[in-house]
């Protein structure tokens, strides 16, 4: 029973990260459009001209897809570095020669 409400409680933190993930995404990426055409829109008012908002409204496009694609990299890099432990978990549970040999390396270290 304890491990079945361990098990709900992982599921309620990967459901509650997911979310917050989704949330930052829409965030990064809202931000500096909001941020650049504001700018854009003030920019054009200053010096009476139509099209700078514009080209302001394309870097801030431009600058939320890098900030949607650094967050989602850095993700992703967390979740195999997560997976490849789990393997390597699950590999010394089945084999025990290797967990022997993986604690032989780790006292010779300093």
């Amino acid at each position: 029973m304890a491990y079945r409400k361990n098990n709900k409680r992982n599921d309620l933190f990967l459901v509650a990260k997911g979310i917050s993930m989704i949330l930052q995404l829409g965030i990064s990426m809202m931000v500096p459009v909001a941020l650049c055409l504001f700018v854009g829109i003030k920019l054009d008012k200053h010096f009476e001209t139509s099209y700078i908002t514009v080209i302001f409204l394309f870097l801030g496009f431009a600058a939320g897809i890098r900030s949607v694609y650094t967050i989602t990299k850095g993700f992703y890099a967390e979740c195999l570095k997560k997976e490849n432990e789990e393997q390597e978990y699950f590999k010394r549970l089945h084999d025990p020669q290797a967990g022997e040999a993986d604690e032989g390396s780790k006292t010779d270290l300093p």
